[in-house]
């Protein structure tokens, strides 16, 4: 079993409420709801840093292609 530490937050009256109103709606506490909108956002993170390594790396294959295609090309013109 893993003990939970405890952290202070400063929030104004508007997110407390909001907070309050979404663990009774969720019957859960305010620190449950906090931990799951963290783990949340993070796995959010996570996906948008995967989406832009799959663009870089797709954008890196593209650019080989062109690079090869050209090389063929080329090639070819030189009659071989």
């Amino acid at each position: 079993i893993s003990s939970m530490k405890t952290i202070t937050l400063k929030a104004d009256e508007d997110f407390d409420a909001r907070l309050t109103r979404l663990a009774e709606r969720l019957g859960a506490t305010k620190s449950s709801v906090i931990r799951e909108a963290v783990g949340n956002y993070e796995r959010q993170v996570e996906r948008e840093e995967l989406a832009r390594r799959i663009r870089e790396a797709s954008l890196k294959t593209r650019e080989e292609a062109l690079r090869t295609a050209t090389d063929w090309d080329d090639a070819n013109a030189d009659g071989l």
